[in-house]
């Protein structure tokens, strides 16, 4: 994972955290468990269970996790697989804007949550994704292209899905709600960075053959970002939305 990623997003996430002793956290869509193994380095003396769950296996093959993280398979689109106030903390993170029905997972979340329980969902808001580069529209085409195709494995997209997340939560009355927004900035794009990697993931629009943005586009999108390494220009920035609820 990112470095910068963990040292800015995540801080600014574990800085919003009030564990009980004892607690039992969940993670809604973990894949690696990136984020259950950072909190349990953060408040290793508090937990007591953590369990991650994704809808897929394929993230967790070379997982470095231990007690107390337990990792299973689990559908968050449909009635979750815990009993009622089972957790006194529940994470996700880029998983809402997937979910369809995104009012069972909330009052799914309230349900499986102990009285007076906190959770904190993280999301990116992708159409405020931005890079800098010559090409204005070339940019811009990419980025709205890559927030707005659905992807074969997703329920649902919604690319506005982090500024979206308060009133989700909020007009479910179920949660004591509020809302911050963590900014990460890059100024150099090479492998290992948040912005280098999100600019390869984008090639999947043409791989597949969405339509959405041609090889030659996509390459000449690249050529843009090296570009303004190169100058002196460049600047990546992806802004997380981070809404915390306490249940009512």
């Amino acid at each position: 994972m990112n470095n910068i990623k963990i040292s800015t997003l995540n801080k600014a996430i574990f800085e919003q955290i009030d564990l009980p002793d004892n607690a039992v956290v969940a993670d809604l869509g973990c894949k690696d468990a990136g984020f259950l193994v950072g909190l349990q380095q953060a408040f290793h003396d508090k937990i007591q269970k953590a369990i991650g769950v994704d809808i897929t296996d394929k993230w967790f093959k070379d997982v470095k996790y231990k007690k107390p993280i337990k990792l299973k398979v689990m559908d968050c689109s449909k009635k979750l697989k815990f009993p009622d106030n089972s957790f006194d903390f529940v994470f996700s993170a880029d998983m809402f804007e997937c979910v369809s029905d995104k009012e069972l997972l909330v009052s799914e979340i309230h349900r499986i949550l102990k009285p007076g329980g906190t959770v904190i969902c993280v999301n990116c808001d992708w159409e405020s994704i931005a890079y800098n580069g010559e090409n204005k529209a070339l940019i811009s085409k990419a980025l709205h292209a890559y927030a707005v195709t659905k992807q074969p494995w997703m329920d649902d997209l919604d690319s506005w899905i982090g500024r979206r997340m308060y009133g989700i939560f909020n007009k479910s009355k179920l949660f004591e709600s509020s809302v911050s927004v963590h900014n990460v900035v890059e100024t150099e794009y090479k492998d290992g960075f948040l912005g280098f990697d999100f600019s390869k993931d984008i090639a999947w629009l043409f791989e597949e053959n969405t339509g959405a943005l041609s090889k030659e586009e996509y390459d000449e999108f690249i050529k843009n970002l090296e570009l303004a390494q190169e100058n002196g220009s460049y600047i990546f920035s992806k802004p997380y939305y981070i809404y915390k609820g306490i249940r009512i």
